[in-house]
């Protein structure tokens, strides 16, 4: 007998229509023309792009602060795909977990790991999804349980991943998508539906603080928290071995030539943009 699925405010789930210019396109392989950047790092499909923004827009004229949780939970090509799932799953068999069938053959969820689509099955791989950073905050999960019908987005997994959306309406955007898209305010949107959670403190109101620029190129001689981000990075990649230090020595420029060299990218010991997106770390 099936389990009886949690009953939950945000129990929106409808069925995908994709943008016809997605038709013939490999997942994960969607070409420059076709994708947008996003403020916050990483791309989207266009039309995800622009609802994206839209409800980003909303969100803030409503004192709530919406990003993705990384550049790398937008649009994921192929290979990062790959990388992630490689990451997470292995061959040899580990007792009591989760599987997935991929090129044929049977692979093993690690032990604490969260589980990912197979390199070209996730809706990240044709741009038309994002996974939202804290949204299972009370505050921010009751807005967009009011809003993300009426900027074309649903979820997918109820109620296990209340940070994942996907656009749904295709190449037919929403009202509140076609105002923000012709520079007009988009509409109120209904009441948000509670949701029960221990009541909380308005936050004071604050002045935004001015984030500092993020160097996009990291190289030898390098030194500071952004490198040894960077090294903790690759060491959850399994390409960095020791104790982050925060100096861009040469067995930093060993492992980013390793990682770079597992994603296909140019085969040298520079950290650039691509491969700091990659990473997670725009």
């Amino acid at each position: 007998m099936a389990a009886k699925k949690a009953s939950v405010a945000w129990d929106y789930v409808v069925p995908v229509k994709m943008p016809k210019d997605l038709k013939g396109i490999e997942p994960g392989k969607l070409p420059d023309s076709l994708l947008r950047s996003i403020k916050t790092g990483g791309k989207l499909h266009w039309r995800a792009a622009d609802a994206w923004n839209a409800m980003v827009a909303k969100a803030a004229a409503d004192g709530l602060e919406l990003k993705p949780t990384s550049s790398g939970d937008l649009y994921r090509s192929y290979e990062s795909q790959l990388a992630g799932f490689k990451q997470r799953y292995v061959l040899e068999p580990v007792a009591g977990t989760s599987t997935k069938t991929f090129e044929g053959k049977t692979w093993y969820l690690k032990k604490g790991m969260a589980m990912l689509a197979t390199p070209g099955k996730s809706m990240h791989n044709l741009g038309i999804a994002v996974d939202v950073h804290s949204a299972g905050e009370p505050k921010r999960l009751n807005w967009l349980i009011a809003n993300v019908k009426d900027f074309g987005f649903s979820w997918e997994v109820v109620p296990s991943e209340p940070w994942h959306l996907r656009l749904v309406t295709g190449d037919s955007p929403t009202p509140a998508v076609e105002a923000f898209t012709s520079g007009q305010p988009a509409p109120a949107a209904a009441p948000a539906p509670a949701v029960e959670v221990a009541a909380e403190e308005k936050p004071a109101a604050a002045k935004p603080e001015a984030k500092p620029e993020v160097k996009k190129v990291l190289s030898l001689g390098d030194k500071g928290p952004r490198v040894k981000l960077l090294q903790e990075k690759l060491a959850a990649q399994g390409v960095y071995a020791g104790a982050p230090n925060g100096e861009y020595d040469d067995r930093c420029a060993r492992a980013v030539l390793a990682f770079k060299t597992k994603n296909n990218l140019k085969k040298d010991g520079v950290a650039g943009q691509q491969v700091q997106e990659l990473l997670g770390m725009m």
